[in-house]
């Protein structure tokens, strides 16, 4: 089994990696395959709109970084989507890949494959409340679902505004090696 973890945070010490990390370590423990990808260090361009995937069986005209995405995303078996809650929502980063899989949109051939994978979701943030940007969350496990994804865990952790602080949070850190190992 293959776990794939997207980090969509700017920051090298992410407190969002962090947890990533951890919960990527408990795939791993239970015998996944894991790999993680900083999208913040690729270029990807936003979806221009030109509806070309829907003529090409989902192939972007944008060939740029998001390649390599689409074939990760096409073999793994699980998706984790780490990201900082930024302002009220997920970073810019997050948001361009979720409008990318646009292309998979109404595919039944992806709609099919992504149907046998799961994807969770791993937030950190500083001090704004959950319900300030949970609905942002639940809409961006929608877009996931609407190509095909089996959905699992939204997990939010908070008070993490300084780089580097969940490592000593242990409690956070249990409830993402639990997202982790619920994904196997």
């Amino acid at each position: 089994m293959k776990v794939l973890g997207i980090n969509a945070s700017p920051r090298e010490v992410s407190n969002v990696r962090i947890a990533l990390e951890t919960a990527l370590e408990a795939a791993a423990a239970k015998g996944a395959e894991t790999e993680i990808v900083d999208i913040n260090s690729l270029a990807i361009s936003p979806c221009q709109a030109d509806n070309y995937c829907k003529e090409h069986d989902s192939e972007c005209a944008l060939h740029d970084d998001m390649d390599d995405i689409y074939k990760k995303l096409e073999e793994t078996d699980a998706l984790i989507l780490a990201t900082p809650i930024y302002f009220f929502d997920i970073t810019a980063q997050a948001k361009t890949l979720i409008d990318r899989l646009y292309s998979y949109f109404m595919n039944e051939k992806y709609t099919e494959l992504f149907s046998q994978k799961k994807v969770a979701i791993i937030a950190t943030n500083g001090g704004a409340p959950v319900e300030a940007f949970m609905s942002s969350l639940e809409t961006q496990m929608v877009a996931f679902q609407t190509v095909g994804f089996e959905t699992g865990d939204i997990l939010v952790l908070g008070d993490n505004n300084i780089p580097g602080a969940i490592k000593e949070k242990e409690d956070q850190l249990a409830q993402a090696k639990e997202l982790g190992e619920n994904l196997i």
